[in-house]
């Protein structure tokens, strides 16, 4: 054999196969390769078919083939498979074993065709055969022929192998990724409580600290700024705890002024003050047996704070103008969005009262924090509102943006009333820019002076001039240019195709 010629054949073949794991779209090419430059015919490529148990077909030098596969030892091709050794038959029209069964050859007498075929092994296994018609003069060995033809089924080998081990291993994580959503649904779903809205990571631990915390009896300490849901957190704590079947009290401590907290929190007797014509129970009275949240519990004044420590100690009131005391069952959470370490500092909040509040303290985030919680968020309050309202209503792209974009200093409840707003002005079932408040609106006119930026110019102008600045910065690395502006690559991706910033190719 032509020992140049070969070895350019098997560089091409190795470089055919190394360009694409897929064996079946680039095994015809190699065949058709062999036939043109090595004067292989009929090459014919089979694999072992498990719904079959036979090796069928998979690749040709041409055309289509008649004819079913082979069972193990069937013939050439079948013995081939079955014993796993590469076999030559000089002469096919003298072989009564050849079975001419694929191909269904004609006129074979005088013709002196010879019939190679060699195992494809995978794993120590045979996988296929590879087969091929030849011409023989007397100048070329059938031998040197095999070897050839089995340093080819070798290389198709090792990629039959590598695509296989690819596809299980791709197969090994869609499972894996699969048996994680489904984790992730699971947990989720048992974290889920009911008026809870988000999935960010910070949501979900705080979700964790509310299921871990709720069958306790310890009490529970809030914080956040205002607007985030601290209420919210606290009923899922009770509903969630044993005494889900009694009563949840709420008092607004900074709402009922100084003078009259005290009777709302204990309750008087007759004829505590003028006008306490009757006697009244107070909040920890009618929440006995359930939960009392003290809401804004930075706003008590220092005298309360006081009786607030001792019912926490004791377990019991006295009532105004009352002089026996009163046993309750009552689980306090508290809650705030006041610095209390500072006001213990600066003598407004009583230290000890501090610590038995924060037995079990949780910090809730403000939305600019889990911005990736306002899409679930504009979601439930459109759903909410639609009902309430009789309207089917969705968000614009843009709108969503201007969203995802705003700090939001009020947090959930700005969002809330953001969007019930939006709801009830909508006529067309679409909330767009225009029906956005104007904090929001990024068209709006700068009202100071930006440098280089004259006043009166738009905030569409300033945010494309930053865009583009951020963008060659960075090289216009979309994703670095998004860090620097304290953006998502998503929110700058639609900014650039809004704007019509050009990217260098």
């Amino acid at each position: 054999m032509n020992t140049k010629l070969e070895l350019e054949t098997l560089y091409e073949i190795s470089k055919a196969l190394s360009s694409s794991l897929n064996i079946e779209a680039t095994v015809p090419y190699i065949l058709r390769l062999l036939k043109k430059l090595m004067g292989f015919d009929r090459l014919t490529l089979t694999l072992y078919d498990p719904s079959t148990d036979q090796i069928v077909v998979r690749a040709t030098s041409s055309g289509s083939l008649q004819g079913d596969g082979f069972k193990r030892g069937e013939g050439i091709t079948g013995k081939v498979w079955k014993y796993g050794i590469p076999m030559v038959v000089p002469d096919i029209s003298e072989e009564p074993e050849f079975l001419n069964k694929l191909w269904k050859r004609k006129n074979l007498r005088g013709k002196k065709i010879a019939f190679i075929a060699v195992p494809i092994k995978s794993g120590g296994r045979v996988v296929g055969v590879l087969s091929a018609d030849r011409k023989v003069s007397g100048k070329e060995s059938l031998d040197e022929l095999t070897r050839f033809l089995n340093m080819v089924a070798t290389l198709i080998a090792n990629s039959f192998s590598l695509e296989r081990k690819i596809h299980e291993e791709k197969k090994d994580l869609e499972s894996e990724k699969k048996a994680l959503e489904m984790e992730i649904k699971r947990v989720y779903g048992e974290l889920k409580v009911e008026g809870i809205v988000g999935r960010s990571r910070q949501i979900q631990d705080i979700l964790g600290l509310v299921h871990r915390v709720a069958p306790t009896n310890a009490t529970v300490l809030l914080r956040g700024e205002s607007g985030v849901g601290k209420e919210v957190f606290a009923r899922a704590i009770h509903f969630l705890s044993p005494r889900a079947d009694k009563p949840f009290v709420a008092v607004n401590c900074a709402a009922i002024p100084e003078n009259l907290l005290e009777a709302e929190l204990f309750g008087y007797e007759k004829g505590a003050f003028t006008g306490a014509y009757g006697t009244k129970k107070g909040k920890f009275e009618l929440a006995s047996g359930g939960t009392l949240f003290l809401d804004e519990i930075g706003d008590m004044p220092l005298s309360l704070q006081a009786k607030i420590l001792r019912v926490l100690q004791e377990k019991e009131i006295e009532r105004l103008g009352g002089n026996r005391p009163v046993k309750v069952d009552v689980r306090i959470i508290a809650a705030t969005n006041r610095n209390l370490e500072a006001m213990i500092r600066e003598g407004s909040f009583r230290e000890d009262l501090y610590y038995r509040l924060s037995v079990f303290p949780i910090f809730i985030p403000p939305l600019r924090e889990r911005k990736e919680d306002i899409p679930a968020l504009v979601k439930h309050f459109l759903s909410v509102f639609g009902k309430e309202y009789r309207k089917e209503v969705k968000v614009s792209p843009e709108v969503m943006d201007a969203f995802m974009s705003y700090s939001w200093p009020g947090n959930v409840r700005e969002l809330q009333n953001v969007i019930e707003r939006m709801v009830i002005l909508d006529t067309d079932g679409v909330l767009t820019e225009e029906e956005l408040p104007k904090e929001l609106r990024r068209d709006m006119p700068v009202q100071n002076e930006l440098e280089g930026v004259p006043g009166g110019t738009s905030i569409w102008d300033v945010e494309k001039r930053l865009i583009e600045e951020a963008l060659r910065e960075s090289g216009f690395v979309i994703k670095e240019a998004a860090r620097k502006l304290g953006m998502t690559p998503r929110q700058v991706s639609y900014r650039i195709k809004k704007y019509g910033v050009k990217l260098p190719r």
